[in-house]
């Protein structure tokens, strides 16, 4: 069975209009898509659907660690800093754990170094503190 273009519709706002907590986009989407008209489509979700969604979750909170750990991003003003990128790597961790996404957590943890290791070559001086709080997460998280 293929993802229906409802749930595609629900994970494509998550990843890229998500906000700055992804999860509050997930449940929003959840019950858009189950509760019963008028209030939702009233669709029961299979476990792919469920699953595409939750992965969107992660997607967007990537989307959302490497805006804070590109350097060109430093001087802009949406530019949360290193120490948003730290909370939202734990959210990441959290959200991955209680979902069973432990595997795909550790797929993302290499983005998120390889980012993080650009990031400090082009910023060494950057936040240096709290850069070092996040290579200290980082290690720990391996």
């Amino acid at each position: 069975m293929s993802i229906r273009k409802e749930v595609l519709h629900e994970a494509d706002f998550i990843k890229h209009e998500g906000g700055e907590i992804p999860e509050v986009s997930f449940w929003n989407s959840f019950f858009y898509l189950t509760e019963s008209p008028p209030k939702g489509l009233g669709l029961t979700l299979t476990e792919k659907e469920l699953l595409f969604l939750k992965k969107a979750v992660m997607e967007r909170y990537l989307k959302i660690i490497k805006r804070d750990l590109t350097p060109d991003n430093t001087e802009k003003p949406f530019y949360r800093g290193i120490e948003r990128a730290i909370v939202n790597i734990k959210r990441l961790k959290n959200f991955a754990e209680k979902e069973g996404l432990e595997k795909d957590f550790k797929l993302s943890l290499q983005k998120i170094k390889n980012w993080f290791k650009i990031f400090k070559t082009q910023k060494p001086e950057f936040q240096k503190e709290k850069s070092q709080e996040l290579e200290n997460i980082l290690r720990s998280f391996s």
